[in-house]
């Protein structure tokens, strides 16, 4: 009986790994592996990516039988200059000989899976290649090139097979170190639009950590310990499934945006004008997301004082205890000022009312 997927990653030996050699260089592998989550997320994929498990990042399809499986390797630079191929070729000198080159590793991941599963390999990095374009696959490159790699994995691999090579493919992200946490956010800001849609108030950086730290803990169980497919799903593997249902979970934890429909009316009777509300309601989202944040010491301390100004001056009506709060501001946002903006301070105010009634 031919085995699983799943049962041959299970059985295939496990290839020495380096891993990555900075905590940025760390955080830009687990961070790119995150936005790759969003974008086969945001396309519909049923996948399976585990961490540190015969790669650096290894995805899965479908994530309850996969029959295909891609090996992605993720090389950084700080510099800006071109990768070069000699680079993916060349083999150090190491205590017992000459170590495989990055290439030759790359291409073990087709040993140990059987026919029947979609193998690809793809070397990744954050700045462009000398030899060929984002995307390519090795048989895409030019002639010289081509046949310099057979030659070079012929002699470093016995049963090496030339055929494979049209699954081993080059990937640019074209974002540099310093660039991905911002560039991870604004995925993961598309996939809160496609779950919760627009104006949904929900702290996006608290969700964020929250998986940057299940892929921590995942990426460091040692794959030694893997005894079995059950194994290797709960301790090495994230699937689709975890992304939606903690998007739930984050979204029942929150302290819900006030009905600005009410809000508004009430204002509006107060005598506050058509632009105002409208500049204060489009502050209400990112005030939200600040007052439910419990890494943002600044939001933390803010609310502090709303809260005491609220129960000191016992404002029963809403557009009240905005008139003393607006009046107190130089003194609420003291040693605050990214929160004295007027109309994103109102509307931190508006979210502390409501609170607190």
């Amino acid at each position: 009986m031919s085995k699983t997927l799943l049962e041959e990653m299970l059985k295939k030996p496990q290839r020495e790994t380096a891993g990555a050699d900075t905590n940025l260089r760390f955080d830009y592998q687990k961070n790119w592996a995150f936005c790759e989550m969003i974008k086969r997320h945001l396309k519909g994929a049923d996948y399976l990516v585990a961490f540190e498990y015969h790669d650096d990042v290894v995805f899965m399809e479908p994530a309850e039988n996969p029959q295909k499986v891609d090996f992605f390797q993720v090389k950084t630079k700080k510099a800006s200059s071109s990768i070069t191929l000699p680079f993916y070729l060349a083999r150090r000198k190491g205590t017992e000989g000459k170590k495989p080159s990055i290439l030759g590793k790359m291409y073990q991941n087709f040993d140990g899976i059987g026919a029947g599963h979609t193998v690809k390999t793809i070397l990744v990095s954050n700045v462009s290649f000398s030899f060929c374009d984002t995307g390519s696959c090795v048989t895409d490159l030019k002639e010289s090139d081509v046949t310099k790699i057979k030659e070079k994995l012929s002699d470093e691999l016995s049963g090496f097979d030339e055929e494979r090579l049209n699954s081993v493919y080059f990937l640019t992200t074209g974002v540099s170190l310093d660039a991905m946490q911002s560039f991870l956010m604004g995925e993961v800001s598309e996939l809160f639009k496609m779950e919760l849609g627009e104006g949904h108030g929900v702290n996006m950086h608290a969700w964020t950590r929250l998986v940057q730290d299940e892929i921590n803990r995942k990426n460091n169980v040692d794959s030694g310990t893997i005894s079995s497919t059950d194994d290797l799903k709960l301790k090495k593997c994230i699937d689709r499934k975890f992304l939606s249902k903690t998007v739930q979970l984050v979204v029942r934890n929150r302290t819900p945006a006030p009905d600005m429909q009410l809000v508004n009316g009430e204002l509006k009777e107060a005598g506050w004008t058509t632009v105002d509300l409208m500049k204060m309601g489009k502050k209400i989202s990112n005030a939200v997301a600040d007052y439910i944040d419990p890494t943002n010491g600044d939001a933390e301390e803010l609310k502090t004082r709303l809260e005491h100004h609220f129960h000191t001056e016992a404002a029963e009506a809403l557009p009240d205890f905005l008139t003393s709060a607006l009046s107190n501001i130089a003194q609420l946002t003291d040693d605050l000022s990214l929160y004295s903006e007027k109309f994103y301070f109102l509307a931190f105010v508006v979210i502390v009312f409501n609170a607190e009634i």
